[in-house]
């Protein structure tokens, strides 16, 4: 659905520069700020997935959470759909790009129909009625991550794996022309795990952007547009797959060897071999 306020022609979400990180203060050090990513530059467009990979720590969350205005920038502005994140209040954001965080968010005794529901809450606002239109997203949502067996179940009771799929199904029923979700495979079983990914690539086709981080490099090769590379140092690279995944490249944000093959039915693929050695550190 298109939204009144998509800026026409501009992606549904813009890095420009962006640094990423946390201000000084209480659990980040006093030290001065901490920067995570050094700058990153990047667009998704409607119709478009773009994965964000990178090893543990390199900031994938940190950066995705500034993106979508839940941490303020060290440097650098994102924008969504053509608009400053900065000067967008949290109802505007959340009329633009539904967030899906890694870990479950507590849900006191919400079903998970309830919690999915939420999802409503920007397009309707804090007092408006639920219609049918709205009862009809929610199914919706939940039929299409394979989820109305939970509805009625309490989310506190649901598994790992079932709460991050009510979670996707909440994002969806909020209906906007971005999703921003971080490492939506976790706690996922493989075959879920591309039950969710082929469901991301088909909401790209009906037009809507995605940015997702993941782990899987080969997922990533298999069903994104284009691709955000991080290194352990915060240095970031972006753009089509192939160019951008290269083995020196991703050896050197993995710190691993990797075993580069193609196969008829599946595309090209990596397998990890082992850790590289760093100078000066032991090996696990």
């Amino acid at each position: 659905m298109k939204r009144q306020d998509d800026a026409a022609g501009s992606p549904a979400l813009e890095a420009r520069s962006l640094q990423a990180g946390y201000p000084p203060g209480p659990g980040y050090g006093s030290q001065g700020p901490r920067l995570v990513v050094r700058s990153a530059s990047f667009t998704v467009d409607p119709g478009s997935l773009v994965a964000i990979l990178g090893a543990n720590g390199s900031g994938k969350t940190t950066l995705l959470k500034t993106c979508v205005g839940l941490l303020k920038p060290l440097g650098g502005e994102s924008l969504l759909a053509g608009r400053p994140v900065a000067g967008l209040g949290s109802r505007a954001r959340a009329r633009l790009v539904a967030w899906v965080p890694q870990v479950s968010e507590g849900a006191w005794s919400f079903t998970a129909r309830e919690v999915v529901a939420q999802g409503r809450f920007s397009i309707l606002g804090p007092f408006a009625a639920f219609g049918p239109e709205d009862d009809e997203a929610v199914d919706a949502a939940l039929d299409a991550l394979d989820a109305l067996d939970l509805a009625h179940r309490p989310f506190t009771r649901l598994s790992g794996g079932e709460a991050r799929r009510v979670l996707i199904a909440r994002a969806l029923a909020q209906d906007t022309p971005l999703l921003a979700l971080d490492e939506p495979a976790a706690h996922l079983d493989p075959g879920r795990q591309m039950e969710l990914m082929e469901i991301l690539a088909a909401l790209t086709r009906s037009g809507k952007a995605v940015a997702v981080s993941l782990h899987d490099v080969n997922a990533a090769r298999r069903f994104a547009d284009r691709v955000l590379l991080l290194d352990r140092a915060g240095n970031s690279c972006f753009g089509p797959v192939e160019p951008t995944l290269t083995p020196e490249r991703l050896e050197d944000a993995y710190d691993t060897e990797f075993l580069h093959g193609d196969h008829e039915g599946y595309g090209r693929f990596v397998l990890p071999l082992s850790r590289k050695k760093r100078k000066g550190t032991p090996r696990p």
